[in-house]
């Protein structure tokens, strides 16, 4: 499935949460197959992204009104 961030601007509160979620987990598949030892990627509290990497430790990045091109530099700039 797909997230997009021009339709989830027009999409009620949950919906858009949901795709936020959704873009933020595809993320994490993403950076999963890198080989730098990212495992996965969660949106918690719709402002905070827990990135978890092999081993079990996780660090948490700031993303509250992050448009989905900031989430991703956000996320790169901590996780790498």
């Amino acid at each position: 499935m797909k997230a997009n961030e021009n339709k989830a601007a027009f999409m009620p509160k949950d919906k858009a949460w949901e795709d936020r979620k959704l873009f933020v987990q595809n993320l994490g598949e993403l950076l999963s197959q890198t080989r730098e030892g990212v495992v996965s990627c969660e949106l918690k509290d719709n402002e905070i992204v827990v990135i978890t990497f092999e081993g079990g430790h996780t660090k948490e990045v700031n993303v509250n009104y992050d448009s989905y091109l900031a989430i991703i530099k956000d996320v790169c700039k901590w996780a790498f």
